[in-house]
Protein backbone atom coordinates (compact mmCIF):
# COMPACT_ATOMS: atom_id res chain seq x y z
CA UNK A 1 0.00 0.00 0.00
CA UNK A 2 1.47 3.28 -1.01
CA UNK A 3 1.50 6.31 1.49
CA UNK A 4 -1.23 8.15 0.34
CA UNK A 5 -3.48 5.19 0.13
CA UNK A 6 -2.43 5.10 3.85
CA UNK A 7 -3.44 8.31 4.78
CA UNK A 8 -6.55 8.04 2.96
CA UNK A 9 -8.01 4.41 4.39
CA UNK A 10 -6.84 5.81 8.06
CA UNK A 11 -9.45 8.80 7.37
CA UNK A 12 -11.98 6.63 6.60
CA UNK A 13 -11.04 4.12 9.97
CA UNK A 14 -11.33 7.41 11.78
CA UNK A 15 -14.74 8.51 10.69
CA UNK A 16 -15.59 5.02 10.85
CA UNK A 17 -14.69 4.95 14.71
CA UNK A 18 -15.21 8.57 15.74
CA UNK A 19 -17.52 8.08 18.41
CA UNK A 20 -14.97 5.66 20.00
CA UNK A 21 -11.56 5.71 21.33
CA UNK A 22 -8.73 6.11 18.67
CA UNK A 23 -4.74 5.86 19.15
CA UNK A 24 -1.63 6.04 16.96
CA UNK A 25 -1.75 2.72 17.64
CA UNK A 26 -4.50 1.89 16.36
CA UNK A 27 -5.25 3.57 13.08
CA UNK A 28 -1.37 2.66 12.23
CA UNK A 29 -2.16 -0.66 12.84
CA UNK A 30 -4.85 -0.69 10.75
CA UNK A 31 -3.00 0.41 7.69
CA UNK A 32 0.44 -1.62 8.48
CA UNK A 33 2.60 0.69 9.53
CA UNK A 34 4.70 1.89 12.25
CA UNK A 35 3.55 4.20 14.58
CA UNK A 36 6.49 6.15 14.21
CA UNK A 37 6.12 6.00 9.82
CA UNK A 38 2.46 6.33 10.02
CA UNK A 39 2.65 9.44 12.50
CA UNK A 40 5.39 11.02 10.16
CA UNK A 41 4.04 10.45 6.54
CA UNK A 42 -0.04 11.57 8.26
CA UNK A 43 1.19 14.67 9.12
CA UNK A 44 3.12 15.47 5.70
CA UNK A 45 0.46 14.76 3.87
CA UNK A 46 -2.31 16.21 6.41
CA UNK A 47 -0.29 18.85 8.04
CA UNK A 48 -0.83 18.08 11.38
CA UNK A 49 -0.57 15.31 13.98
CA UNK A 50 -2.37 12.25 13.66
CA UNK A 51 -4.23 13.07 17.41
CA UNK A 52 -4.41 16.31 16.48
CA UNK A 53 -6.79 15.59 13.08
CA UNK A 54 -8.56 12.96 15.50
CA UNK A 55 -9.27 15.70 18.50
CA UNK A 56 -10.48 18.04 15.22
CA UNK A 57 -12.35 15.48 13.91
CA UNK A 58 -14.53 14.89 17.02
CA UNK A 59 -15.29 18.00 17.99
CA UNK A 60 -17.13 18.55 14.58
CA UNK A 61 -18.75 15.46 15.45
CA UNK A 62 -19.82 16.80 18.57
CA UNK A 63 -20.97 20.12 17.33
CA UNK A 64 -23.19 18.14 14.95
CA UNK A 65 -24.70 15.60 18.00
CA UNK A 66 -25.15 18.94 19.92
CA UNK A 67 -27.41 20.69 17.03
CA UNK A 68 -29.05 17.09 16.85
CA UNK A 69 -30.35 17.12 20.15
CA UNK A 70 -28.10 15.46 22.20
CA UNK A 71 -27.08 15.68 25.57
CA UNK A 72 -23.46 17.70 25.73
CA UNK A 73 -22.35 15.13 28.46
CA UNK A 74 -22.87 12.26 26.46
CA UNK A 75 -21.67 13.68 23.67
CA UNK A 76 -18.46 14.21 25.34
CA UNK A 77 -18.14 10.66 26.73
CA UNK A 78 -18.50 9.42 23.14
CA UNK A 79 -15.50 11.40 22.13
CA UNK A 80 -13.47 10.44 24.98
CA UNK A 81 -13.65 13.23 27.83
CA UNK A 82 -13.86 12.11 31.57
CA UNK A 83 -15.75 15.46 32.09
CA UNK A 84 -18.53 17.72 30.99
CA UNK A 85 -16.17 20.90 31.81
CA UNK A 86 -12.76 19.49 29.94
CA UNK A 87 -14.98 18.54 27.13
CA UNK A 88 -16.31 22.23 27.54
CA UNK A 89 -12.92 23.65 27.54
CA UNK A 90 -11.38 22.22 24.47
CA UNK A 91 -14.89 22.68 22.51
CA UNK A 92 -14.39 26.53 23.67
CA UNK A 93 -10.57 26.43 22.34
CA UNK A 94 -11.22 25.16 18.98
CA UNK A 95 -14.27 27.02 18.21
CA UNK A 96 -14.23 30.42 20.09
CA UNK A 97 -17.76 30.01 22.17
CA UNK A 98 -19.13 26.94 24.44
CA UNK A 99 -21.36 24.43 23.10
CA UNK A 100 -24.06 25.24 25.68
CA UNK A 101 -24.63 27.93 22.42
CA UNK A 102 -25.45 25.08 20.08
CA UNK A 103 -28.10 23.86 22.12
CA UNK A 104 -29.31 27.55 22.51
CA UNK A 105 -29.73 27.49 19.07
CA UNK A 106 -31.11 24.00 18.90
CA UNK A 107 -33.71 24.97 21.47
CA UNK A 108 -34.50 28.70 19.53
CA UNK A 109 -34.95 26.66 16.35
CA UNK A 110 -37.02 23.68 17.41
CA UNK A 111 -39.38 25.36 19.94
CA UNK A 112 -41.01 28.37 17.75
CA UNK A 113 -40.97 30.97 20.00
CA UNK A 114 -38.04 29.08 21.58
CA UNK A 115 -39.07 27.59 24.89
CA UNK A 116 -41.08 24.19 24.32
CA UNK A 117 -38.06 22.12 23.59
CA UNK A 118 -36.83 23.09 27.01
CA UNK A 119 -40.44 23.17 29.03
CA UNK A 120 -42.28 20.56 27.79
CA UNK A 121 -45.26 20.88 28.99
CA UNK A 122 -46.86 24.40 28.93
CA UNK A 123 -47.81 25.03 32.46
CA UNK A 124 -43.89 26.07 32.57
CA UNK A 125 -45.07 29.15 32.12
CA UNK A 126 -46.54 29.75 35.56
CA UNK A 127 -44.95 27.71 37.55
CA UNK A 128 -43.72 28.83 41.17
CA UNK A 129 -40.58 29.93 42.61
CA UNK A 130 -40.16 26.73 44.54
CA UNK A 131 -41.37 24.59 41.49
CA UNK A 132 -38.50 26.14 39.47
CA UNK A 133 -35.75 25.78 41.73
CA UNK A 134 -36.73 21.50 41.77
CA UNK A 135 -37.14 21.83 37.81
CA UNK A 136 -32.88 23.20 38.24
CA UNK A 137 -32.08 20.54 40.47
CA UNK A 138 -33.76 18.12 38.17
CA UNK A 139 -31.95 19.10 35.05
CA UNK A 140 -28.81 19.32 36.96
CA UNK A 141 -28.75 15.95 38.14
CA UNK A 142 -30.04 14.79 34.43
CA UNK A 143 -27.37 16.38 32.91
CA UNK A 144 -24.15 15.16 34.95
CA UNK A 145 -23.38 18.81 35.92
CA UNK A 146 -20.99 19.14 39.03
CA UNK A 147 -23.06 21.09 40.93
CA UNK A 148 -24.31 20.56 44.68
CA UNK A 149 -27.51 21.13 45.62
CA UNK A 150 -26.36 23.28 48.97
CA UNK A 151 -25.05 25.48 46.14
CA UNK A 152 -28.03 25.88 44.02
CA UNK A 153 -30.17 26.39 47.50
CA UNK A 154 -27.83 29.12 48.54
CA UNK A 155 -27.86 31.13 45.24
CA UNK A 156 -32.05 30.66 45.70
CA UNK A 157 -31.94 32.34 48.51
CA UNK A 158 -30.10 35.14 47.57
CA UNK A 159 -32.11 35.58 45.15
CA UNK A 160 -35.73 35.55 46.38
CA UNK A 161 -34.52 38.23 48.72
CA UNK A 162 -32.68 40.30 46.21
CA UNK A 163 -35.90 40.49 44.05
CA UNK A 164 -37.91 39.89 46.77
CA UNK A 165 -41.51 42.52 46.51
CA UNK A 166 -41.07 42.78 42.70
CA UNK A 167 -43.48 41.28 40.16
CA UNK A 168 -43.52 40.93 36.14
CA UNK A 169 -45.36 42.58 33.58
CA UNK A 170 -47.71 39.19 33.79
CA UNK A 171 -47.83 39.45 37.41
CA UNK A 172 -45.85 36.53 38.54
CA UNK A 173 -42.97 37.03 41.32
CA UNK A 174 -39.92 37.98 39.31
CA UNK A 175 -37.31 36.11 40.69
CA UNK A 176 -39.26 33.69 38.34
CA UNK A 177 -38.00 35.06 35.55
CA UNK A 178 -33.83 34.35 36.74
CA UNK A 179 -35.00 30.67 38.03
CA UNK A 180 -36.44 30.25 34.32
CA UNK A 181 -32.97 31.36 33.03
CA UNK A 182 -31.37 29.23 35.26
CA UNK A 183 -33.22 26.48 34.40
CA UNK A 184 -32.60 27.36 30.52
CA UNK A 185 -29.38 26.97 31.59
CA UNK A 186 -29.59 23.45 33.34
CA UNK A 187 -31.05 22.28 30.00
CA UNK A 188 -28.30 23.39 27.91
CA UNK A 189 -25.96 21.76 30.14
CA UNK A 190 -23.95 25.21 30.51
CA UNK A 191 -21.37 25.59 33.10
CA UNK A 192 -22.21 25.44 37.44
CA UNK A 193 -20.90 29.20 37.30
CA UNK A 194 -23.15 30.39 34.30
CA UNK A 195 -26.34 28.09 35.75
CA UNK A 196 -25.60 30.20 39.30
CA UNK A 197 -25.14 33.80 37.51
CA UNK A 198 -28.32 32.75 36.02
CA UNK A 199 -30.04 33.36 38.94
CA UNK A 200 -29.08 36.93 39.42
CA UNK A 201 -29.10 38.12 35.72
CA UNK A 202 -30.12 40.99 36.34
CA UNK A 203 -29.80 41.85 39.82
CA UNK A 204 -28.06 44.93 39.26
CA UNK A 205 -30.52 46.39 36.93
CA UNK A 206 -33.74 45.39 38.69
CA UNK A 207 -32.84 46.02 42.28
CA UNK A 208 -30.82 48.68 44.28
CA UNK A 209 -28.60 45.56 45.88
CA UNK A 210 -24.88 45.69 46.81
CA UNK A 211 -23.68 42.69 44.87
CA UNK A 212 -20.48 43.27 47.72
CA UNK A 213 -23.06 41.51 50.41
CA UNK A 214 -24.35 38.83 48.04
CA UNK A 215 -21.17 37.50 48.79
CA UNK A 216 -21.02 35.84 45.52
CA UNK A 217 -18.26 33.10 44.33
CA UNK A 218 -15.64 35.01 42.76
CA UNK A 219 -16.16 33.76 39.36
CA UNK A 220 -19.96 33.84 39.85
CA UNK A 221 -19.62 37.57 41.01
CA UNK A 222 -17.79 38.53 37.88
CA UNK A 223 -20.37 36.78 35.43
CA UNK A 224 -23.03 38.11 37.53
CA UNK A 225 -21.04 41.43 36.59
CA UNK A 226 -20.90 41.41 32.77
CA UNK A 227 -24.75 39.60 32.60
CA UNK A 228 -25.72 42.90 34.28
CA UNK A 229 -23.98 45.12 31.33
CA UNK A 230 -25.12 46.19 28.12
CA UNK A 231 -23.66 44.01 25.30
CA UNK A 232 -20.98 46.19 23.29
CA UNK A 233 -20.20 45.36 19.78
CA UNK A 234 -19.83 41.57 18.61
CA UNK A 235 -20.15 38.50 20.22
CA UNK A 236 -16.00 37.96 19.84
CA UNK A 237 -15.42 41.40 22.12
CA UNK A 238 -17.60 39.66 25.01
CA UNK A 239 -16.84 37.13 27.60
CA UNK A 240 -18.28 33.90 26.21
CA UNK A 241 -20.20 33.10 29.14
CA UNK A 242 -21.98 36.31 29.40
CA UNK A 243 -23.18 35.65 26.23
CA UNK A 244 -24.54 32.49 26.82
CA UNK A 245 -26.49 33.82 30.24
CA UNK A 246 -28.05 36.64 28.29
CA UNK A 247 -28.80 34.02 25.60
CA UNK A 248 -30.79 32.17 28.06
CA UNK A 249 -32.62 35.29 29.55
CA UNK A 250 -33.57 36.01 25.90
CA UNK A 251 -35.00 32.98 25.82
CA UNK A 252 -37.28 33.18 28.50
CA UNK A 253 -37.82 36.94 27.62
CA UNK A 254 -39.14 35.92 23.66
CA UNK A 255 -42.00 33.04 25.67
CA UNK A 256 -43.26 36.06 27.51
CA UNK A 257 -42.79 38.39 25.25
CA UNK A 258 -46.82 38.97 24.71
CA UNK A 259 -46.38 40.93 27.60
CA UNK A 260 -43.51 43.29 26.69
CA UNK A 261 -44.01 46.68 24.42
CA UNK A 262 -42.65 47.06 21.35
CA UNK A 263 -39.85 48.64 21.98
CA UNK A 264 -38.82 45.29 24.01
CA UNK A 265 -39.64 42.90 21.36
CA UNK A 266 -37.08 45.18 19.00
CA UNK A 267 -34.47 45.15 21.19
CA UNK A 268 -34.85 41.17 22.13
CA UNK A 269 -34.46 40.66 18.05
CA UNK A 270 -31.62 43.20 17.83
CA UNK A 271 -29.80 40.40 20.21
CA UNK A 272 -30.93 37.93 18.40
CA UNK A 273 -29.07 39.49 14.95
CA UNK A 274 -26.10 40.26 17.24
CA UNK A 275 -25.65 37.41 19.35
CA UNK A 276 -26.62 34.33 17.81
CA UNK A 277 -25.96 34.95 14.10
CA UNK A 278 -22.45 35.24 14.62
CA UNK A 279 -22.41 31.86 16.34
CA UNK A 280 -24.19 30.26 13.43
CA UNK A 281 -22.26 32.02 10.93
CA UNK A 282 -18.99 30.32 12.52
CA UNK A 283 -20.20 26.92 11.70
CA UNK A 284 -20.91 27.15 8.12
CA UNK A 285 -24.69 26.53 8.27
CA UNK A 286 -26.23 28.50 6.26
CA UNK A 287 -29.70 27.27 6.51
CA UNK A 288 -29.04 27.89 10.27
CA UNK A 289 -28.04 31.09 10.04
CA UNK A 290 -30.87 32.05 7.53
CA UNK A 291 -33.61 30.72 9.51
CA UNK A 292 -32.16 32.54 12.63
CA UNK A 293 -32.24 35.60 10.21
CA UNK A 294 -36.06 35.36 9.56
CA UNK A 295 -37.02 34.58 13.06
CA UNK A 296 -35.52 38.34 14.20
CA UNK A 297 -36.73 40.14 11.30
CA UNK A 298 -40.13 39.18 11.94
CA UNK A 299 -40.06 40.54 15.50
CA UNK A 300 -38.55 44.09 13.46
CA UNK A 301 -41.41 43.81 10.70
Amino acid sequence: MDRKEAVRKSLNYIEKHISGKLSVEDISGYVGYSEYHFSRIFKEFMGVSVMEYVKKRKLIFASEEILRGRKIIEVAVDCGYDSHSGFTRAFCREFGFYPALLKAITIHLEGGNGMEHVFMEKAGLHMSKEELLAKVKTAVLENGISLEEGQIDAMYKKAVSAYEGMKRYSGEEYVTHPLHVALILACMEAEPDCILAGMMCDVLKKTDTDLEKLCLPTQVKTLVLGTNREIEGSQEQTDKKVVLIKMAERLHNMRTIEFMDEESRRKKAVETLELFLPVAAKLGNEKLTAELNDLALKCLA
